[in-house]
């Protein structure tokens, strides 16, 4: 399995829409610590959708993402674990043990939404944002 995490300056960059690289980690081959780094640039969405096809990763783990790239890429069979945050090599880790949803891997203000079963509510405000998707990965 080939995992595909944006990184800036050794983090899970904030929104993938506009990340400039990707580390990608194949978790199938014993070696797995290795990681190759990939230049997006300024790739649009449709260019990066087909480099992620290209480079044959079949989970995209990552900060924020716009909901239309997000549809894009699952359409190309990719999954998208969203709204995650931390170190690089600790993310693929816990991907890789399977404890991706530890709190502490959770984007600040997600509200516990981005996984199944994790339907916590914000406090305050009542209700969450207009318009706010309350389905999850």
């Amino acid at each position: 399995m080939k995992v595909a995490v944006p990184e800036c300056r050794g983090r899970v960059s904030p929104v993938f829409d506009v990340a400039e690289r990707i580390v990608l980690v194949d978790l199938a081959r014993p070696e797995s610590d290795v990681r190759v780094t990939e230049e997006l640039g300024r790739m649009g969405p449709h260019a990066r959708v087909r480099r992620l096809a290209e480079l044959q990763v079949d989970v995209l783990v990552c900060g924020a993402i716009s909901w239309s790239l997000e549809a894009l890429i699952a359409a190309g069979g990719i999954r998208v674990v969203r709204l995650v945050c931390g170190d690089v090599d600790e993310i693929v880790r816990a991907f890789r043990d399977g404890t991706l949803d530890d709190d502490r891997f959770a984007m600040p203000g997600c509200c516990g939404k981005r996984r199944p079963g994790r339907q916590r509510r914000c406090r305050g405000g009542g209700g969450g944002r207009r318009g706010a998707r309350e389905d999850t990965l």
